[in-house]
């Protein structure tokens, strides 16, 4: 009898292993990188794997608000967070105009407007009733107007060096930028399970209608996180420029699709209430690498815009069906 009980213990082992999000994504980021290595010799150098790293970086400081957003329950989602970062990278750049002492404007002037376009979904979420889908998808069209007015069609200024330093500079061939990451991803842990307002967060998440009975304003809670997350796309265009060197009016729209696609992956809960930043920073490395891997293939933005739509797709539809299960 112990040797039939030892088979299937095995096999419920194995399905465990398979079904855990993190696990695979782990095995997929190792797998794609050793497909690399047979497809692009050096693909695996130490340069290289701090290459993809680094570029994980600033979409992980992206998945970073909007993993707050989905987490926060009410079907919760930002479409306006790449144009957010884009208009965070030419409100950075014409602050800053290649000076060091422009440092500190810059860098309150990209989160604050980012604060305050993500207070506008917050309200248009939580006090209006609009459908997130509808509101962040409406107010991407507006942030992209308004870069377009506030630079004329042309951004101006440059990074000053202490900020390309940062964003591209290195400490023992260690990018600069991503030791930053580090401690964001350990931060961001300390607040999500041992702070307050991470145990809100889950609740309102998990159950809005529990939380406001024990004395959380749901509505005004829900529109802040959603103005976290419009300034820390702020700030990530303003880190991100630290990396380009010069702005684009353009420079965030790859982060709309990639940053959704790094929280699903992550194994946030897309009913709220549920997940963790090291899930989603996990996700964000697989795409990177993913990215770096079509890259070597020679495929273009939109052949990887196609690849990011259709695993988020793969990856609702799987959701979808296990809740259903």
């Amino acid at each position: 009898m112990s040797n039939n009980v030892r088979p299937r213990l095995m096999s419920t082992s194995i399905r465990s292993l398979a079904s855990n999000q993190l696990t695979i994504a782990v095995a997929s980021i190792i797998a794609l990188f050793i497909f690399g290595e047979i497809i692009a010799p050096g693909f695996l150098s130490f340069g290289h794997l701090m290459s993809v790293l680094r570029l994980s970086v600033f979409l992980g400081i992206v998945a970073l608000g909007h993993a707050r957003v989905v987490m926060s329950g009410g079907e919760g989602i930002d479409l306006s967070v790449g144009s957010v970062v884009s208009l965070g990278v030419c409100i950075s750049s014409s602050l800053l105009l290649g000076k060091d002492a422009n440092i500190p404007a810059a860098l309150l002037g990209a989160i604050a407007a980012g604060f305050a376009i993500g207070l506008v979904n917050g309200v248009g979420v939580s006090y209006v009733g609009i459908p997130p889908l509808i509101m962040t998808l409406a107010m991407a069209s507006v942030v992209d107007g308004l870069s377009l007015i506030y630079t004329g069609g042309y951004p101006r200024g440059t990074a000053p060096k202490l900020l390309e330093a940062l964003g591209s500079g290195r400490i023992l061939n260690i990018p600069n930028i991503l030791l930053l990451w580090v401690v964001v991803i350990v931060a961001a842990t300390l607040i999500l399970f041992r702070k307050r307002w991470g145990a809100i967060l889950f609740g309102v998440g998990s159950n809005s209608i529990t939380a406001e009975l024990s004395g959380i304003n749901v509505k005004r809670f829900r529109m802040f996180v959603y103005g976290i997350c419009g300034a820390i796309a702020g700030l990530a265009g303003f880190f991100l420029l630290g990396y380009t060197g010069t702005p684009y009016l353009s420079l965030g729209a790859p982060f709309l699709m990639t940053s959704i696609a790094a929280v699903a992956i992550g194994g946030i809960s897309l009913a709220g209430g549920a997940g963790s930043y090291v899930g989603a920073a996990i996700g964000c490395v697989l795409l990177t690498t993913l990215s770096s891997i079509l890259v070597a293939l020679r495929t273009t933005e939109s052949v990887r815009q196609i690849v990011y739509g259709s695993l988020v797709f793969i990856i609702v539809v799987a959701y979808t069906r296990r809740r259903k299960e």
